[in-house]
């Protein structure tokens, strides 16, 4: 699904933050050029409105015309930040169903990522982000191979982390920022738990909102059907003596959870991360600290 070639024609959007003018992406745009790829703008991807790359009405204009567009194979996001949720109400899902290409980006655009797979059935590339990974002017390495093997149509294998639960299980992957993934709580874009392999990250939150947000999953519809679970990195979050340390969050949280898990997992917001299939399927082996994708 992710497969690209020569010639073929990319859209760039902004359905989170505003970034403002081509610069911020100039170097993004030239990799992707270097790789044969032809990026074609959005309509308003240059607007701004507040922390925001246009109006709501603009953002979402921008994924429905590269969704109705079928001489654009893949979308890129050029920034993450804040906003994704906003436009969910906005966007057709029926054309997106009938014209289903990957969207590709990172942190708040997964909760666009998401709503397509819940609605459209729509498989997308979290961890490539043109703003975030060209902002020391090139990706890392591990980034700019895995992002490339993807490109290629190869699924890279994932082995990182630690061990919590061992056990082999199936399911649907779903790589997400803890915090994206419970704004869209109680809404018709919260995704469907049964039988899927969570794999959450955070940034810039304190430890005892993770500890909050981490509970309010657990008492999600269908949490309890859950095949794995992996947790990434924590950039960047403290709290105060009293809050205990991210660790313990997550020991508290996994009393009583029945299901492989693995910790320290390689994504998240550090340089050096996986690139993901949201909505793929996968099979995670803990003992091993292994992910393979099935399928894309």
């Amino acid at each position: 699904m992710f497969k690209l070639k020569k010639g073929d024609k990319v859209a760039i959007v902004a359905p989170s933050g505003q970034i403002g003018g081509k610069e911020p992406i100039e170097k993004a745009l030239a990799y992707l050029q270097s790789l044969g790829l032809e990026p074609i703008f959005g309509q308003h991807l240059f607007k701004q409105n507040r922390y925001m790359a246009g109006s709501d009405a603009d953002r979402a204009a921008d994924i429905n015309a590269a969704f109705a567009n079928p001489e654009i194979k893949t979308i890129f996001c050029a920034r993450a930040a804040a906003g994704a949720t906003r436009i969910l109400p906005l966007i057709d899902y029926n054309t997106a169903r009938q014209n289903p290409k990957p969207l590709i980006g990172f942190c708040d655009n997964a909760a666009l990522m998401t709503a397509l797979w819940q609605k459209s059935g729509i498989t997308s590339l979290n961890g490539f982000l043109l703003t975030y990974d060209f902002k020391n002017g090139a990706p890392t390495d591990l980034v700019k191979t895995q992002f490339e093997s993807w490109l290629s149509g190869k699924a890279p294998l994932f082995k990182s982390g630690t061990c919590v639960q061992a056990g082999t299980a199936r399911g649907t992957l779903l790589p997400i920022n803890l915090s994206v993934l419970m704004r869209l709580a109680g809404t018709p874009y919260f995704p469907d738990l049964r039988d899927t392999i969570l794999v959450l990250e955070d940034v810039h939150e304190r430890v005892h909102k993770i500890d909050l947000m981490l509970q309010q999953l657990k008492q999600q519809p269908h949490f309890n059907a859950i095949s794995g679970l992996l947790f990434g990195d924590w950039t960047d979050c403290a709290g105060d003596a009293e809050d205990g340390a991210v660790d313990d969050c997550l020991d508290d949280f996994l009393q009583g959870v029945d299901v492989p898990v693995i910790k320290n997992f390689n994504f998240g917001h550090t340089p050096e991360r996986f690139v993901l299939p949201l909505g793929a399927k996968a099979q995670i082996n803990a003992a091993q600290t292994e992910l393979q994708i099935l399928s894309e």
